[in-house]
């Protein structure tokens, strides 16, 4: 199976490089990568170029939402991994989850660990591939970043674009949508490295107020059943904070 990593990048030349050889080190020849980069002012074109696997563009763009869908229109692989230019894959990510692959052909999305990785320590985040559990998103149970998830091609031609006006929230837009309609596995091992140094976008920025309003508006268009549910269990939550 081919796999499409696609990387959106903005002045990324610090980490880049990084992110590259934790592909290449897979040693899965089946692959493509490409990076959907905003017209970066730093070295980050001078490292791609050093790479001639890299299939890359480089214009200004609308934000990583955007990045991220033309990344995924240029791609041909079967399988879809996002791989955000400052993290990277564990050493023998690819074949721990090709393997899931075949062992479970009627799965959609592969999920794995996360290595959380900030400036003073790292904790293994291990997500749920349950639809209620990633709904309490201040437990921690949805996959966090989109280097611990893979999943075929047509789970994204069927759910459609990463929303351009929304660069804080798409992952959990994405993923929510996935976990109500298609079959998530759930396997052990860590596939790759969250790298948090104090000045990833998702640290300047209150992360909870952004998940809290695209899961309260998933679920108004989508699954309104479950707001009570999900009202009753943010509310219990925070009690339990001020006690």
């Amino acid at each position: 199976m081919k796999i499409s990593v696609l990387t959106p990048s903005f002045n990324s030349g610090k980490y880049i490089e990084r992110a590259i050889k934790s592909v290449l080190i897979q040693g899965y020849e089946n692959f493509e990568h490409i990076v959907s980069d905003g017209g970066s002012k730093d070295n980050t074109v001078s490292i791609l170029d050093k790479y001639s696997h890299i299939k890359y563009i480089s214009e200004k763009d609308h934000g990583q939402s955007d990045a991220m869908n033309k990344a995924f229109r240029i791609s041909s692989g079967e399988i879809i991994v996002y791989l955000n230019a400052d993290d990277e894959f564990a050493p023998g990510a690819f074949k721990k989850v090709l393997k899931a692959f075949e062992e479970n052909p009627e799965s959609d999305m592969i999920v794995g660990d996360l290595l959380f990785q900030d400036i003073e320590s790292s904790v293994v985040r291990v997500p749920s591939p349950r639809y209620k559990d990633i709904l309490q998103y201040w437990q921690n149970l949805f996959p966090n970043n989109p280097v611990s998830y893979f999943y075929r091609r047509k789970v994204q031609d069927e759910v459609g674009e990463f929303p351009v006006d929304d660069h804080y929230a798409m992952d959990i837009w994405f993923l929510l949508k996935v976990y109500r309609k298609f079959r998530v596995i759930k396997i052990d091992g860590i596939l790759g490295t969250f790298h948090s140094d104090g000045n990833n976008k998702t640290a300047v920025v209150d992360t909870g107020v952004n998940l809290h309003r695209t899961i309260k508006m998933h679920l108004k268009n989508e699954n309104p059943l479950l707001l009570p549910f999900f009202y009753m269990k943010f509310l219990l939550a925070r009690s339990r904070k001020t006690e």
